[in-house]
């Protein structure tokens, strides 16, 4: 049986057999996504709503003369339906899609020959969404950032705690043992407590940042997603002991290569919590989408830097008038401006970070 109907767009007539009723597919004309209405209904005297406004619905069970039908002609052959081009996944969402596509009627993404490419950032544009979000989750945005330092500090009061107390036991067990095997020991335990610590502070950045790559989204997570970097510890530890040393030996090059590096893969941590991929794969996949954009980067967080270093400029205006005061003004003083520094990197830090998953969102047409 052939299901004929017309484009909702541009009112092209399309044919194509009954099998691909509820199928999605680009319109062959205007190339809008469309979809193959049903073969048949199950109330007859009813019109039937599938979207297509404007366009006469037809009973295909209820006789019609030949002359009259649209249906008269046989049955569409594979070959001939619109639907027959190769289909493809695409690259981002894993949908089908038409393999000749320039963007995916899913999700949005553009694609070249089949091959998922960037979206160019401006600085402008992606400060003006950063403030958007953070002004429109402040509380939650400031509040995800206090949790996770909590938590920070209180994972490394416990590791130091544990380690000092095996250190301690250690210490009593092996008594006046070589110097050297306490010194090693004390050298062992001091690389454990920052591996722990700093897998502390990974497990709630993957947290936070997934939490934020929602709030970008519009997508309402709870403060539980804090908790939520567990499957993708192992990845961002060892993907960040790769990206900190190739970063360190770029600098050492003469600088620029280390910014480049930076800027070329910063992004490995957002592609491991937003598509979990392999540690590698998150490098492959930052290199494309930061393939035209490292100068933007750049410039965004070029300003970022000259924005944090207020509080410095501000800080040595002060303690030069401070100096003249003396006395309790001066301790006075020196305390407000503590108080001052705090409170705007509480909000400086945070912002920073949506700054950075804006960036990933915009590159990726989130």
């Amino acid at each position: 049986m052939t299901i004929e109907f017309s484009c909702s767009h541009c009112n092209k007539v399309l044919k194509t057999s009954d099998d691909k009723a509820g199928r999605r597919a680009k319109c062959p004309q205007c190339g809008e996504p469309i979809l193959v209405p049903p073969a048949d209904t199950s109330d007859p005297s009813a019109p039937v709503d599938d979207g297509f406004e404007g366009i006469d619905q037809l009973d295909l069970k209820t006789p019609v003369p030949e002359e009259h039908s649209f249906l008269a002609e046989r049955p569409v052959r594979e070959e001939d339906s619109f639907l027959a081009a190769a289909q493809m996944d695409c690259p981002m969402c894993g949908e089908s899609i038409p393999a000749n596509s320039k963007r995916c009627q899913h999700c949005g993404e553009t694609l070249q020959k089949g091959e998922w490419v960037p979206r160019k950032i401006k600085v402008g544009e992606v400060y003006s969404r950063t403030w958007e979000v953070y002004k429109a989750n402040l509380g939650s945005i400031i509040g995800i950032h206090i949790i996770a330092y909590l938590l920070y500090v209180v994972g490394a009061i416990a590791v130091f705690m544990v380690l000092g107390a095996i250190g301690f036991a250690g210490a009593l067990i092996i008594g006046q043992a070589d110097q050297g095997l306490i010194i090693a020991g004390v050298v062992l335990l001091y690389i454990i407590a920052i591996l722990l610590i700093y897998s502390v502070v990974f497990y709630l950045m993957l947290g936070v940042l997934r939490y934020l790559l929602k709030v970008v989204r519009n997508e309402y997570p709870g403060m539980g997603e804090i908790f939520s970097g567990g499957p993708f510890l192992g990845r961002m530890i060892l993907c960040s002991i790769v990206f900190i040393l190739a970063y360190t030996v770029g600098l050492v090059a003469l600088i620029i290569p280390g910014l480049i590096i930076a800027f070329m893969f910063w992004p490995y941590a957002y592609l491991l919590i937003d598509r979990d991929l392999p540690g590698i794969d998150a490098f492959t996949e930052s290199r494309k989408i930061t393939n035209g954009n490292k100068l933007s980067m750049f410039l965004i967080y070029l300003i970022m830097t000259g924005v944090s270093m207020v509080p410095y400029g501000l800080m040595a205006a002060m303690l030069a008038s401070l100096e003249q005061a003396g006395g309790q003004a001066s301790a006075l003083g020196f305390l407000v401006l503590l108080g001052f520094m705090a409170f705007f990197y509480v909000l400086l830090i945070p912002f920073s970070m949506v700054l950075g998953t804006v960036s990933y969102a915009e590159m990726t047409y989130q």
